[in-house]
């Protein structure tokens, strides 16, 4: 930050400082594309479907699935969470699937953050070693790990970055930057869904901290209103026609706002995680916390030496809290772990918090600098090494990724990095031009949505069917001749160990990064006496199973089939983001019995998009019986089903039946949730 006297710098120190930092924008780019698409080692489902929703989107017209123009939000695994990043992945949709593309077009717009960051500190923090701004955020493992990638995270906080910018120009040069600001900010928020509240809160804040400028000119306000309802618009009209997306998408994220406690509790939640989302231990060194896949290992979200010029810049900043351009920076940082506070605190979530964090990191060092400068009578020996020293760490950690990323971490399964899409997909095509009779089933248990990750490198129709070898170990289903199943690892390891199989024989297998087996290319059959070890255990699965759930701080009786998913106590939670499922059985039978009779007047069940007839018998104090059902045409996501008795009940015991009208046995019964009233 400059001190009075200080702005003085003449045309050519200008012209240097423009070139650095060109240079840095440079830097940052190369650090982006160098390997794109050998780091991060995963190609992860969540950017497949960028590209695959984008084209399908194409296709079908610029058409949702329900046939709606220009939709706004698109479905990612059962919530509406995709907008503005799959509208840009159509403009690369004629081009041919590409990880170099699909994670291109994020990478370059991700050069928005230290682009406008750099120009926020020279035209609105007056900083004197602005350019050094793409130097510091190149260094950034966080941000080096998700802008390199298509998740919607990076694309989310780069659009902020420019609506912080946009805002100040606004409040700090021309009335007439209010609209791109406001532009900017619905970008931001359409980006990605947790950015929503981090950009309504800090337009509030914008709004209150500076109403005596907002409203000094009418005329600028009113169109300032018009643009800002017009964003909106889609917005609104979204929720107004999918009206449940939005606590659904919270409930598969198991967010505790949807839960079943109070708003107190649920307040004291929110501020807590909120406080945790500026711990520095988080931020500046390596954790344990977030999923392998969103780490570095060895590093931490922010270089650790950044940390001490943080501080020093929020200090700096917080003294001149007066100034707008610091007041909106202060916002910025305060409002930055909102979004994630409703959930949980996860990088993805709270990568928009690096903006804050990294202009305050480049305030700090520019102070440093201009003290330093002054000491030794030269401005141009301490920032350009400072350059060179911040170029020469950002090769180091982009070499570091790209030759030793691969075997950071050993876990490359579901829970860890779920590595293996292209790599699989090209191996998959080798074993089918070798073998073209054979027919091939790939177990999805590896990855999320592995159907989507292969559609994208494999392309439609798939050469490989989807599934597991469950079918077959639960029932005595022959082979086919030449059915050959690709197995992970631990899928490979049970399946030897299983005595209901015999004659399996490895005819190819692709190994890790880390050289152990990845993926097994298995060919098998029964062995003798298989079909007697699954009499007996049909024989056993269909023993009803018994239990205890609590019905109004009462102790009830359950009897129910076998489940695969869930305790039969997730029925009776009231959160519908817990479910249970059968096995195998349909209908679903719940039979419960009432220690001491309940009065009940209505139940309602919670469905999927399934047709289904629920069926209600029930014994009342009078040894009487009552039946009631319904019929449901499973159109919607997870719904209510609602089954009034017309007159309160005194009920003894109660058989709920739900049946799956479309499907025969075996087959998954799902039930999201009860309620009795």
């Amino acid at each position: 930050m400059l001190e009075p006297g200080d702005s003085a710098i003449s045309n050519k120190t200008k012209k240097l400082a423009t070139i650095l930092f060109v240079f840095g924008l440079a830097l940052y780019l190369l650090t982006r594309f160098i390997a794109l698409d050998k780091f991060p080692i995963y190609f992860f489902s969540d950017e497949a479907i960028q590209t695959m929703t984008a084209k399908d989107l194409v296709s079908r017209g610029l058409r949702d699935v329900d046939g709606s123009h220009f939709p706004v939000y698109f479905e990612n695994g059962g919530q509406y969470n995709l907008s503005l990043s799959v509208w840009l992945q159509v403009l690369i949709s004629w081009l041919p699937n590409s990880v170099w593309l699909t994670r291109g077009l994020p990478a370059l717009l991700s050069l928005l953050f230290p682009l406008f960051g750099g120009l926020y500190l020279r035209d609105h923090l007056k900083a004197r070693f602005w350019w050094l701004m793409p130097y510091l955020v190149s260094l950034i493992p966080a941000w080096f790990l998700h802008s390199r990638t298509a998740f919607e995270t990076a694309l989310g906080a780069s659009l902020y970055s420019l609506f912080l910018f946009l805002y100040a120009n606004y409040r700090l040069k021309d009335r007439r930057w209010l609209i791109p600001a406001l532009a900017a900010g619905a970008l931001a928020f359409y980006s990605y869904s947790p950015l929503q509240l981090v950009v309504v809160l800090s337009g509030v804040l914008f709004l209150l901290m500076d109403w005596r400028y907002h409203f000094e000119e009418p005329k600028s306000w009113r169109r300032g209103l018009a643009a800002l309802v017009l964003l909106a618009a889609p917005y609104f009209f979204f929720r107004l026609t999918h009206a449940e997306a939005f606590g659904q998408h919270l409930r598969i994220v198991h967010s505790y706002w949807v839960s079943g406690i109070s708003l107190d509790e649920k307040l004291a939640l929110f501020f807590a995680r909120w406080l945790k989302g500026f711990n520095p231990l988080y931020w500046y060194f390596p954790n344990e916390h977030d999923l392998i896949r969103h780490l570095m290992k060895g590093y931490g979200h922010l270089p650790w030496l950044f940390l001490p010029f943080t501080l020093f810049g929020l200090w700096r900043c917080i003294r001149r809290r007066k100034e707008p351009a610091n007041r909106a920076l202060l916002i910025a940082l305060l409002v930055a772990p909102s979004g994630a506070s409703l959930v949980d605190l996860a990088i993805t979530r709270l990568l928009v918090m690096v903006v804050p964090l990294a202009l305050l990191t480049a305030i700090g060092v520019n102070e440093a600098l201009v003290w330093l400068s002054a000491k030794i009578k030269d401005w141009r020996l301490p920032a350009i090494g400072m350059a060179l020293a911040l170029t020469a760490a950002a090769g180091w950690m982009t070499r570091d990724a790209i030759l030793n990323g691969p075997t950071w971490y050993s876990d490359y399964s579901l829970y860890g990095m779920q590595w293996g899409g292209q790599q699989l997909s090209e191996k998959i095509l080798e074993f089918k031009q070798a073998h073209p009779q054979r027919r091939l089933t790939l177990s999805p248990t590896w990855a999320n949505n592995t159907d989507v990750i292969m559609r994208y490198f494999l392309g439609d129709p798939l050469p490989v069917e989807m599934g597991t070898l469950d079918g077959h170990n639960n029932y005595f289903l022959p082979f086919e001749d030449g059915e050959v199943f690709i197995l992970p690892p631990e899928e490979f390891a049970a399946l030897k160990e299983n005595p209901k199989f015999a004659d399996i024989e490895v005819l190819e297998m692709l190994a890790y990064p880390d050289g152990n087996p990845g993926f097994y290319f298995v060919s098998l059959d029964y062995a003798a006496g298989a079909e007697a070890i699954f009499a007996a255990e049909l024989a056993e699965r269909q023993q009803p199973q018994s239990g205890q759930v609590e019905i109004w701080a009462e102790v009830v009786q359950v009897t129910f089939p076998m489940l695969d998913i869930g305790e039969i106590a997730d029925a009776f939670d009231g959160d519908r983001a817990t479910l249970i499922r059968t096995f195998e059985a349909n209908p679903l039978n719940l039979t419960l019995t009432f220690g001491n009779t309940i009065e009940i007047q209505a139940i309602t069940v919670w469905l999927g998009n399934v047709r289904s007839a629920i069926n209600v018998e029930l014994i009342d104090d009078q040894g009487q019986h009552h039946k009631f059902e319904a019929f449901d045409t499973g159109m919607e996501a997870i719904h209510p089903v609602r089954l009034d008795f017309g007159e309160k009940l005194a009920v003894r015991s109660l058989n709920l039946r739900l049946e799956s009208l479309d499907q025969r046995e075996p087959v998954h019964v799902h039930l999201w949730d009860v309620e009795f009233e």
